[in-house]
């Protein structure tokens, strides 16, 4: 008996037919399968933070955590107690739960502090860092004022001041506002701390203790009185540096050619590289 093969075309028909049949996988949801694990992840998510908040309430409920001291470092002028009254900061409260920022605009408060640092230092502890304003000058106005030297009123001069500033005169009380200097007057003030600056720096002929007083009163004109004989320097309120300059030479030259006593006053703004030096009758 004769077997009849298939031919070529049933054969290839049906391999075609029996790779299409392998080929076919169970079927699974891919979609399913992403946004099982998205699902996944978000519960993750969620439990960890749900575990972060209870902890974090728990740590600002905690005894642990209260503080237990404030350290205040910094004083001189203003005291410790001061310093922790504007804190408001008690052993009762959290450290954890403290607003550092709140407390120290608190502190700035003061008008002798300049800078605040605030720190936690953990389980207990606070530390207050601060810095002090340094008055420089004196303004002589409806009162007696101490001056920092951005321009700033620090506080009124008290009898426990034992200072030994120049004095800035010349600014009118009516630009003088709860302790607070008004725009128009700024200009003679910075440009009479820049004369104290240069003064302050090194040892000099005119150094800050040789000077008693500056006058704004005059416009673009400032007036430096010196210490020891009151001799006027009058100082062109442009191109302070050179003029400063001129003025420790031309009182050098005074000491040295012992006519100091009688110098009646000193114009620096007299011409480019000279002063005129007048003297007393």
């Amino acid at each position: 008996m004769k077997i009849r093969r298939p031919s070529s075309e049933f054969r290839s028909s049906a391999r075609s037919s029996g790779s299409r049949t392998k080929s076919v996988k169970p079927v699974f949801s891919v979609s399913w399968l992403i946004n099982s694990k998205i699902l996944v992840g978000i519960a993750v998510m969620c439990i960890v933070l749900v575990g972060f908040f209870m902890c974090r309430h728990w740590a600002c409920q905690s005894d642990l955590f209260r503080v237990c001291q404030v350290l205040v470092k910094g004083c001189d002028r203003v005291t410790e107690e001061e310093i922790l009254q504007l804190s408001d900061v008690t052993a009762q409260d959290n450290l954890l739960s403290l607003d550092l920022k709140s407390i120290a605009m608190s502190i700035e408060a003061h008008p002798w502090v300049h800078t605040v640092e605030v720190k936690k230092k953990l389980p207990d502890h606070l530390i207050i860092t601060i810095k002090e304003r340094t008055p420089v000058a004196l303004l002589n106005s409806d009162k007696m004022y101490l001056l920092d030297k951005q321009g700033k009123i620090i506080d009124e001069l008290s009898t426990k001041d034992p200072v030994s500033l120049p004095i800035i005169t010349g600014i009118d009380p009516k630009n003088i506002k709860n302790h607070q200097i008004t725009k128009s007057p700024n200009q003679p003030i910075q440009k009479a701390l820049e004369l104290i600056s240069m003064a302050s720096k090194g040892t000099r002929t005119l150094g800050v203790n040789n000077i008693s007083q500056i006058d704004t009163a005059k416009k673009d004109t400032l007036i430096l009185y010196t210490s020891d004989s009151g001799i006027p320097f009058h100082f062109d309120t442009e191109n302070l540096s050179a003029q400063f300059s001129k003025a420790e030479k031309v009182l050098y030259q005074l000491y040295r050619s012992g006519v100091y006593k009688k110098a009646a006053k000193v114009d620096l703004d007299y011409g480019l590289g000279q002063a005129l030096v007048s003297l007393k009758h």
